[in-house]
């Protein structure tokens, strides 16, 4: 059941993805700090969940590893 819920957000959220794609065609300008870009809206809206979704993935991993490595020199320092 649980796997199924999983599924249907999932889908869902492809669903919004897809519409939100389609109507925001129009051209941004997207300025940075030494770059500038002319996009279209969901390509920005891409572009920035993306990098969200990366930059979470590495917090995620770097905190998996640090408690990783806690464990390992706990471990480490009871068997000497």
């Amino acid at each position: 059941m649980r796997r199924l819920l999983y599924i249907a957000v999932i889908v869902a959220l492809i669903v919004v993805g897809v519409l939100f794609g389609s109507i925001n065609q129009q051209l941004a300008d997207l300025n940075l700090l030494i770059v500038s870009a002319r996009l279209r809206v969901v390509d920005i809206a891409l572009i920035f969940l993306l990098l969200g979704i990366l930059l979470g993935l590495m917090i995620a991993l770097l905190y998996s590893l640090q408690r990783k490595a806690k464990g390992w020199l706990r471990k480490s320092t009871e068997n000497s």
